[in-house]
């Protein structure tokens, strides 16, 4: 590969600590402020660089679709997962304000057989609190798969942020509310109006349950 400047070594590295550290590379706006670099246009140009000499793959849909190439092998990298296997990070509770894949909100990952979820790389899980979906058969203390998309039909099942709490519910939308509906008859609806803070964060493909 292609010997790299000064700047595009500091960027490469600061990416590849963070892809060792917390298995999420950084986002362009991180990279940014981490290199007090106040255009988005300027790292993605160095990016580019980086992914034209080979260092970096990029998947343009996702904020976090960074990927080192070659990852090199050092006595602190964690043990690689099985080729057949996939490894999910595990969102914990939501930062006021952030994305929910963002580095503070996480806390783990799970790993899983690539065919429980067709191989996706887009997918992120979550640990159900309480009982409001248990006619659904998601249980507290569950996990549930997303795929990471921002829009959703008409009575599927998503992870949605209200206020910056995230919760597993049905999704419709209506006139001039959004009602998000459990799968628990001693719960009510979650009222949404236009004035309140709300996102999709995914569409809900999976469940996973330990037992004792």
């Amino acid at each position: 590969m292609k010997a790299l400047t000064t700047r595009q070594q500091q960027i490469y590295d600061y990416i590849l600590e963070r892809s060792q550290a917390s298995q999420l590379p950084p986002t362009v706006r991180e990279i940014g402020e981490h290199f007090h670099i106040s255009s988005t246009n300027g790292v993605r140009s160095i990016l580019s660089a980086l992914i034209k000499k080979g260092y970096l793959r990029r998947s343009p849909k996702l904020s976090r679709g960074l990927e080192i190439t070659n990852i090199p092998k050092t006595p602190k990298q964690m043990p690689e997962v099985a080729s057949n296997s996939i490894e999910i990070p595990i969102i914990g509770s939501v930062a006021a304000g952030t994305p929910i894949l963002a580095v503070q909100n996480l806390e783990g990952t799970v790993v899983v057989d690539k065919d429980y979820l067709m191989a996706r790389g887009d997918v992120f899980a979550l640990k159900v609190k309480g009982d409001s979906m248990i006619e659904a058969g998601i249980f507290d203390g569950d996990l549930v798969f997303a795929r990471q998309q921002t829009t959703a039909e008409q009575g599927e099942m998503v992870v949605a942020q209200v206020e910056n709490e995230a919760t597993v519910k049905y999704f419709h939308q209506e006139t001039n509310s959004i009602r998000l509906e459990p799968a628990n008859q001693n719960y009510r609806p979650i009222q949404v109006s236009s004035v309140q803070s709300f996102s999709i964060a995914g569409k809900v493909i999976g469940v996973l349950r330990k037992f004792n």
